[in-house]
């Protein structure tokens, strides 16, 4: 890719699929200023999709061996109005995600991005490098981000989501959308994040099979007074089987992110042999 991010690759028909809805959106909030799927979402849901920010259907990179689902992206200036220049320049922001917050803006701080580095550190996927220095650490949060693929179930930002008020019929189209662009590549690992995984992968229908487990992780002081959790699940997408992992306790307040990491890598496909 050129240092632009504009010599684009010939993308396989899922990958296109999500691009062109991108696109779309794109298109769309520039000439208008307004997000029409997502406005058409709050008023069958009753979720506060805010209409006017740019939708973020992924970050990182596509053909990446390890892909993390989150539900969708919680509002933040960083998505607000449509302030690219043309599609191209949405895309390699979101492409380059890491570079261009951690690479480019020295003053850039984001907790939650280290957090990423402690958990996915144990999966040796990204390689990462020892966090020696303020150089290595920011290299190391924009590598979390750039070096896998992130996907966002729904594309449009809110600063809450109460789940419960999607229905099936409305789950489906995202889910096909996502679980289609995981089977463009090869993966190593694929996780959905959140306790919320189990019931919306539940409510849309493509679950087969789910082990869970529950568990301490060693803390500094010891062994942690909270129990944890992690799912295995096999997921049917027309036909494929697509075996996944829920990182339920993945947002929980206090987790100690660097032992869950570890542990959630261990269980991956238990039983399996290697992914």
């Amino acid at each position: 890719m050129s240092d632009t991010g504009r010599d684009l690759p010939i993308w396989p028909p899922s990958v296109s699929h999500l691009i062109e809805e991108a696109r779309a959106d794109f298109d769309e909030l520039l000439v208008s200023g307004r997000l029409s799927r997502a406005a058409q979402l709050m008023e069958r849901t009753g979720v506060e999709f805010d209409p006017t920010y740019c939708p973020m259907y992924f970050t990182g990179a596509f053909e990446a061996r390890l892909v993390l689902i989150h539900l969708n992206p919680k509002l933040s200036a960083r998505l607000g109005g449509a302030r690219y220049t043309d599609f191209e320049a949405y895309l390699d922001a979101h492409r380059r995600f890491g570079y261009h917050h951690w690479g480019s803006d020295p003053n850039y701080r984001s907790a939650f991005d280290q957090k990423q580095v402690r958990f996915l550190r144990p999966f040796s996927v990204i390689d990462f490098v020892p966090d020696t220095d303020r150089a290595s650490k920011r290299n190391n949060a924009a590598l979390a981000i750039d070096a896998k693929l992130q996907l966002e179930l729904v594309p449009y930002g809110s600063p809450t989501f109460p789940t419960q008020l999607f229905a099936a019929d409305l789950l489906r189209p995202h889910f096909d959308r996502v679980l289609g662009v995981v089977l463009a590549y090869p993966r190593n690992y694929v996780l959905f994040c959140g306790a919320v995984f189990d019931d919306l992968l539940d409510r849309a229908g493509v679950v087969v099979s789910r082990d869970e487990h529950r568990f301490r992780l060693a803390t500094r002081a010891g062994t942690s007074r909270n129990e944890y959790r992690f799912s295995n699940v096999v997921i049917d997408h027309r036909g494929h089987r697509i075996h996944a992992g829920v990182a339920r306790s993945f947002a929980v307040q206090g987790l100690p992110m660097s032992e869950y990491g570890r542990k959630c890598h261990g269980l991956y496909r238990a039983g399996e042999g290697t992914p």
